[in-house]
């Protein structure tokens, strides 16, 4: 008799406007473990979230967000994730070779969410910075839960 497993996997949400990056960044996320997710502009991840709020598809277990997108900014995306409150527990990464103070700042009082520029990590750096925030966002969601 077989008996069900849970998911052995994550989902990355994988947000940047450059395909050939996603890709680059896919073979290490796959390696360990992840299901990537790629979405190409910040409108397209709003619609995701939406289907998200219904329940129509799996939530991610880390979201990967450029600033710089074409359309809706990363920021934009951001702050729309976290205006749904069961969206907190989902670690959010803005990976983006746009430095600016001003967001660095805005991001570091985000709930939940990381700054990190693209040209200070791997894709094997990337990955160990998503599972360290997953894993931090279990310890303190469901720390949140048993109280």
């Amino acid at each position: 008799m077989e008996q069900k497993q849970e998911h052995k996997y994550r989902i990355l949400m994988f947000v940047e406007d450059e395909p050939d990056l996603i890709e680059l960044y896919r073979i290490a996320f796959e390696s360990a473990g992840f299901l990537i997710q790629g979405i190409g502009t910040g409108e397209e991840a709003v619609e995701v979230m939406d289907k998200l709020i219904k329940e129509e598809i799996e939530a991610p277990s880390v979201v990967i967000l450029d600033i710089l997108l074409p359309g809706i900014s990363g920021m934009d995306v951001l702050r729309e994730i976290r205006k749904h409150e069961k969206f907190n527990k989902i670690p959010v990464i803005m990976f983006t070779n746009y430095s600016s103070d001003d967001i660095r700042e805005e991001v570091k009082n985000t709930k939940n969410a990381e700054y990190v520029l693209k040209m200070d990590a791997t894709p094997d750096q990337l990955v160990e910075i998503a599972i360290k925030k997953i894993e931090e966002a279990k310890k303190i969601y469901n720390g949140e839960k048993s109280a």
